[in-house]
């Protein structure tokens, strides 16, 4: 007599306490992709901390001093680039505190005006150093260029920054409406959860 692998005698149930288990790592795994969606699309947002950033002139020697230069963010990118500068002595690397600097970005290969920001300490992390936001309005090669002088003298430097095109950015709104729909998604699969193994299990 063949039996019939069809018939309740021949299926195969996972013990309740592993179907919960199993539905429970689903929700888990769920709420971690979530979250890890969630830390991307702020990752934008909350990238504008001010200070550091790439290197772009280190050690080099102008007038009286030598100058360091950091821009962020990193790759540049049309809007807010913020320059950090430091002036020291050359024998003794110590800071110069009471320099004038300006910082001005000159889109190349155009008749664009000039962008044209003073540094200070007013706003820096580290109070030895300069900076400065100035917002770049497009995309393309710009020629960056330092200039400082106090009483021992002035100097200046320039290096080329790349700008890259803008890529898909989340701003506060959309990243507080995609929080929104992410976390109904999940209250939805945490209801059918709960009305499935009420179904399976009725009290």
């Amino acid at each position: 007599m063949s039996e019939n692998p069809h018939s309740p005698c021949c299926t195969t149930r996972l013990p309740r306490k592993s179907q919960r288990t199993t539905v429970k790592s689903r929700i888990i795994t769920a709420s971690g992709s979530v979250l890890a969606l969630l830390a991307l699309l702020l990752l934008p947002v909350m990238a504008s901390a001010h200070g550091g950033g790439q290197p772009q002139v280190v050690d080099v020697p102008s007038g009286p001093y030598h100058v360091y230069v950091w821009t962020n963010p990193q790759p540049p990118q049309p809007g807010v680039l913020h320059v950090t500068v430091a002036l020291v002595q050359p024998e003794t690397q110590r800071p110069v505190l009471d320099a004038a600097v300006q910082v001005t970005a000159t889109l190349m290969d155009t008749s664009a005006a000039p962008v044209i920001s003073a540094a200070t300490h007013d706003n820096a992390t580290i109070k030895t150093y300069y900076e400065t936001d100035m917002t770049l309005p497009k995309a393309g090669l710009w020629q960056i260029a330092v200039a400082h002088s106090d009483a021992a003298g002035n100097g200046s430097i320039t290096f080329e920054l790349a700008v890259q095109p803008a890529p898909l950015a989340f701003g506060p709104g959309e990243v507080m409406l995609a929080a929104a729909l992410l976390a109904g998604g999940a209250g939805v699969l945490w209801w059918w959860w709960r009305k499935r193994r009420h179904a399976a299990h009725p009290v």
